[in-house]
């Protein structure tokens, strides 16, 4: 069968001309060229992250699985991180996960499924304080901004006397991953579940510190390194920005989206104020009575005057006494006494902090398409509607500078796959179509040869000779025509003379007109079949 088909694909082969075997084999290379073209410029296969910050072992445990079902993976050059094709990320980390990898580097209580008998109380008790650092370790690299840990524990032997009984300690080392830093609520965060974790741990027996030994966390007298200073830093960050987005929105119908940009810088006053204050008589207000009496008195009445010398009686001439002869006498005092309400006010003014000391905004607009004359109103609108105090240090600038189109004629649009490349990938896709059939329209021209039918009537190849008619070629048959330039006439005809038996004695060029008024259509198709030839 296979014999056969090489023999019949020789024998095709040995029927074709040199020009349809030229022609053939350069269609042939031309295809394995494209076809060649086509998956040397193929993108490269898309890897993904599937692991990262492995330990040794860890690596070559996840390694030997992918070879083992013979999954492409590239191994960074630390060895801690592995990339498998984009596709397959998932199922290569569930398939791990099964597997119970990656272990994170510190075994934890799987000690004990493999512990053998006989083992010491010694033994059993180091085991446990590994298994708990192992589990503390793959707890805490599972914060978003921790890449590795490692947990050191101290459990003293406990003592019959609790004044001899020494505190158990725990120190942690971090290794953030770069460019992240922790919060203090992820600091208070891991230091409240390493306390937890470990029997008799008090927060204040711990310390933590990163991998450039750095302390994260003393104590909580120490406090940590960065004392609240992350929260402010948050609060002022969210501040100028929601400043900005409310600024940008007022800038936009006036410049235009894309035309203008705002930035604000805030400077906040963190110390926190507090004062206390006691007014008497708030507002000037007259004080209200609590209680008031009055005592009111009032006296009257006569003096007379009677009566001599005392002593002996005297030798005088006694006269009747007359009446009116006194003076009249009347006294008063009045008294009132008030009792006030006691009228005061004490004022406690605490001052919270994160006032606004300064605020500094800039503008700056696209001098290509913002009219310049606009930058002061759009200066005024700014100032007004950021609040900005000149007294208290407040600046605003506004500036026009032709923007780049840079970003204009970005063809990568954001979270997507680069516009380019989908182009490229059509391109290729339809070269890989359009090359085959084209290569098989080529083929099929030069493949087809044509058949040698003969003259087409005794009277072209003697132009002198009888008209015969013949039944109408096949469209791809090639027909072959010999016109003699002088035609060969017949011994007892005169050349002059036409014949029944074929053409008048004219010209060859004149036949042929003459051939073509006649039939056409036989004109056409020889025509034809030599057009196919030359090709």
């Amino acid at each position: 069968m296979v014999n056969a088909q090489i023999e019949r694909i020789r024998n095709a082969w040995n029927r074709l001309s040199m020009n349809q075997r030229v022609a053939v084999i350069a269609v042939v290379i031309t295809a394995v060229m494209a076809l060649g073209l086509l998956i040397a410029t193929r993108p490269p296969q898309r890897y993904g992250i599937a692991f990262s910050g492995l330990s040794s072992e860890d690596a070559a445990a996840i390694v030997e699985n992918l070879r083992a079902q013979g999954i492409p993976y590239e191994l960074s050059s630390d060895g801690g991180t592995i990339r498998v094709p984009a596709d397959q990320v998932a199922a290569v980390r569930l398939d791990a996960a099964s597997q119970g990898l990656p272990r994170g580097g510190s075994d934890g209580f799987e000690l004990f499924d493999k512990s053998s008998l006989g083992l010491t109380d010694f033994t059993q008790r180091v085991n446990y304080q590994r298994a708990i650092e192992g589990e503390l370790e793959r707890t805490i690299a599972k914060i978003d901004a921790v890449e590795a840990a490692r947990v050191h524990i101290v459990i003293p032997e406990e003592s019959l006397f609790i004044e001899e009984q020494q505190p158990t300690t725990a120190a942690v080392v971090l290794k953030l991953k770069s460019g992240r830093q922790l919060t203090e609520a992820q600091i208070r965060g891991i230091t409240h579940l390493v306390s937890g974790a470990v029997p008799n741990l008090q927060p204040e027996n711990l310390t933590v510190i990163d991998n450039t030994g750095n302390p994260i966390w003393s104590g909580p007298d120490g406090g940590s390194q960065f004392a609240g200073l992350d929260e402010r830093f948050r609060l002022q960050q969210a501040y100028e920005q929601n400043l900005e987005r409310q600024l940008q929105a007022l800038v936009n119908p006036i410049a235009g989206p894309g035309h203008a940009v705002v930035r604000v810088s805030a400077t906040l006053n963190w110390d926190e104020r507090s004062s206390q204050s006691e007014i008497y008589s708030p507002d000037g207000l007259q004080p209200q009575v609590r209680s008031q009496q009055e005592r009111e008195q009032r006296t009257s009445g006569t003096v007379t005057e009677t009566g001599g010398v005392p002593g002996v009686d005297e030798n005088v001439q006694t006269f009747p006494e007359t009446p009116g002869a006194g003076s009249q006498s009347e006294s008063s005092s009045r008294e009132v006494t008030t009792n006030y309400e006691l009228s005061r006010r004490i004022e406690e003014v605490v001052q919270a902090p994160g006032q606004v000391q300064r605020l500094s905004v800039a503008v700056m607009l696209d001098g290509s398409q913002v009219d310049p004359a606009v930058a002061q109103e759009i200066q005024d609108v700014i100032s007004a509607a950021a609040g900005l105090v000149p007294q208290r240090g407040d600046t605003i600038t506004v500036t026009a500078v032709p923007f780049s189109d840079v970003g204009n004629r970005e063809l990568i649009p954001d979270g997507g796959t680069p516009i380019l490349e989908y182009a490229l990938t059509a391109l290729k896709v339809l070269g890989l179509i359009a090359i085959p059939l084209v290569a098989l329209y080529f083929a099929r021209r030069v493949l087809v040869k044509p058949e040698d039918a003969g003259e087409l009537t005794p009277a072209l190849a003697t132009v002198g000779g009888p008209a015969v008619t013949e039944p109408p070629m096949p469209a791809l048959a090639t027909q072959r025509i010999t016109i003699s330039e002088t035609p060969p006439q017949l011994e007892d005809e005169d050349p002059s003379q036409s014949t029944d038996r074929g053409l008048p004695q004219l010209p060859a060029h004149l036949q042929v007109i003459e051939l073509a008024n006649t039939d056409p259509a036989q004109v056409a198709q020889l025509l034809r079949a030599w057009m196919s030839e030359e090709q």
